[in-house]
């Protein structure tokens, strides 16, 4: 299974979800000025974390295109 690059959907938004229900829309664009073009959805998913708790890699993802 090939995996999503974040390269390839530069123009969208992720929306990422904490367990606890907390959720942030984080634009691709901003993503890539940090992070490597080669970077998959679920490498950013599983690496993102929720500043109250440290939760690191409890995230699950949507990936949405915004206008």
């Amino acid at each position: 299974m090939q995996m999503t690059t974040l390269l390839t959907i530069k123009q969208h938004h992720m929306s990422l979800h904490c367990g606890c229900g907390h959720s942030a829309m984080v634009s691709v664009k901003e993503l890539l000025d940090r992070l490597k073009p080669e970077t998959t959805v679920h490498q950013v998913a599983n690496r993102a974390r929720y500043k109250r708790y440290d939760g690191k890699g409890s995230m699950s993802f949507q990936r949405f295109t915004i206008p």
